[in-house]
């Protein structure tokens, strides 16, 4: 979601976590035969054997076995990856768009599981679950304490559709059972898409996966025959990537004729080619689309195609910089491995991928670099690799080696974030003390007939904002100091106010009041304008 920026450090690095997580994949190339150690089976199978039966503690070979696998893949590049049996399944999930189960998001805040979202049309939200409420049991085992994890609580609530789980939660001081039908969850890739304006439209994609493009077309469609867009904001900050297909699919109703989208070479220098094929939904239009560090791979590859076509302002800060292709090959025992098979190239042949020569543990602090050196705040601190110039369609100078530079930079916005606003949010105050209030407020709520309505007519009055900062210091913020509170007071109350309105619209409703703080954002309405 586009907040500010709570600890640009912790967030540079959370950044690079979520960029390797969200490696792109390609679905379509898996082969299921055994692949790794393939030449020397015997030679690293005795090693094992040895070990078990000669080594002086007790060891969990299995353990040593999958590390082994993992340090193999980190000797090639960065976005080389194993993936044990186990994890595939969890892997894979935010990529294939469902999964099995009940269909919440949760957090566990003081030794208690806070349920942060109910995803729209799964099984919790027909049972009856509510943004904010409290689970105290599961089945009637308690589920508080300081022995409590995310772990025991995905094993409590996954399970095979059609089974039934049945949760105790605390809403408004009254605990209230409800029974749970397992089932399949859809994974929303698209967070929110709607009208800023009559004109405007603004689509929220949070990763390319395999119901992205489906997702696309259906907001698209809404808002261009329903609702009159001739405009459009595509939002692909903090999106680290995905499948190649979906990002091709959807440039392919933006851009027109049979225009390159991006093409690949491998080690052979055989190249592969993604071109127009059809007729787009949306080829003439204004687009605008918004970009940050967390912007990889396939968002790299749509950020590419339409600024080297002319055919968007991108604004916002300079991408990762991933420019490496995936393929994705099962093994025998249900794991895989990820292994770079070529380079991806833009239109005008950039290859936007940064160096690694330095080694993994180099690249991985790159975006922390970048922050160091200043290129968050100044545009001029930007520095590519590659000095190769390259040209758009109208003529206009790009560089590769090292993501895409944004058209119009717009430095990261820290303004309001210090100490205190770090604490409230580290704790997530900020969203319990939001989703209580829409729960005890909830008549008072119901005037407001959409998102946009209660962004300009809910006032977040000073005694609001200090029933929030008693809130907080009750639960033990230390840092609940006046300049501290008084120099994030804005932003937080901006905050409270947008998880408002997601607790009663969904992500449509924290946009709409972020986005009235949303530097980025906003300079697109401008040049849109």
């Amino acid at each position: 979601m586009n907040k500010k920026v709570v600890l640009p450090i912790i967030l540079a690095l959370c950044i690079i976590i979520g960029v390797i997580i969200g490696l792109q994949i390609n679905k379509n190339a898996r082969f299921n035969r055994p692949f790794l150690f393939s030449n020397h089976p015997d030679k690293y199978q005795s090693i094992l054997n040895f070990i078990s039966a000669n080594y002086v503690d007790t060891v969990d070979v299995n353990k040593i076995s999958e590390n082994g696998y993992q340090h193999l893949m980190q000797q090639l590049d960065p976005h080389c990856t194993y993936i044990s049996a186990s994890e595939y399944t969890s892997v894979n999930e935010p990529l294939q768009g469902n999964f099995k189960g009940v269909g919440i998001e949760f957090y566990i805040v003081n030794d208690t599981v806070m349920v942060m979202n109910v995803i729209k049309g799964g099984p919790s939200e027909k049972a009856g679950v509510k943004d904010g409420d409290k689970i105290v049991a599961i089945d009637d085992t308690l589920m508080a304490g300081k022995k409590i994890t995310s772990e025991k609580i995905f094993k409590k609530l996954r399970g095979k559709s059609d089974t039934k789980v049945k949760v105790t939660v605390l809403r408004n001081g009254k605990k209230i059972d409800l029974v749970i039908n397992r089932g399949e969850v859809k994974i929303n890739s698209v967070d929110a898409a709607y009208m800023v304006d009559k004109q405007t439209g603004y689509i929220k994609i949070n990763t390319f996966g395999a119901n992205t493009y489906v997702d696309f077309m259906e907001n698209i469609d809404r808002m261009i025959n329903k609702e009159g867009m001739k405009k459009l904001v595509i939002d692909l900050r903090q999106n680290g990537g995905g499948y190649l297909d979906a990002a091709t699919n959807i440039l392919d109703e933006l851009l027109s004729d049979s225009k390159t989208i991006v093409y690949t070479e491998n080690r052979n220098h055989t190249r592969h080619d993604y071109n127009c094929s059809k007729d787009g939904m949306f080829e003439d239009g204004k687009i605008c689309l918004l970009v940050d560090e967390g912007s990889a791979s396939a968002s790299e590859i749509f950020a590419g195609a339409l600024q080297d076509w002319d055919r968007a302002t991108i604004i916002g800060r300079r991408t990762f910089g991933k420019g490496l292709v995936q393929q994705e090959y099962m093994l025998n025992d249900s794991s895989a491995i990820r292994i770079t098979v070529a380079r991806y190239y833009t239109p005008s042949g950039r290859c936007i991928q940064k160096s690694y020569k330095n080694g993994q543990d180099d690249y991985e602090m790159d975006i922390y670099k970048r922050y160091k050196h200043g290129e968050f705040q100044h545009a001029d601190s930007i520095k590519f690799a590659d000095t190769t110039k390259y040209y758009t369609a109208k003529g206009k100078i790009v560089y590769g080696g090292g993501g895409i530079k944004p058209d119009v930079f717009i430095p990261a916005d820290t303004q309001g974030v210090n100490q205190f606003s770090n604490e409230c949010f580290s704790k997530s105050l900020v969203q319990q003390f939001a989703y209580q209030y829409t729960s005890n407020h909830a008549n008072e709520l119901d005037k407001y007939k959409s998102a946009t309505d209660f962004s300009q007519h809910f006032v977040m009055d000073k005694n609001l904002f200090e029933s929030f900062i008693n809130y907080a210091k009750k639960n033990g913020v230390k840092s609940a100091q006046p300049n501290l509170i008084n120099g994030s007071a804005i932003y937080l109350q901006n905050e409270i106010k947008a998880f408002i309105a997601k607790a009663k619209w969904k992500m449509e409703g924290y946009y709409t009041i972020t986005h009235l703080q949303d530097k980025v954002f906003q300079k697109a309405i401008s040049v849109l304008k």
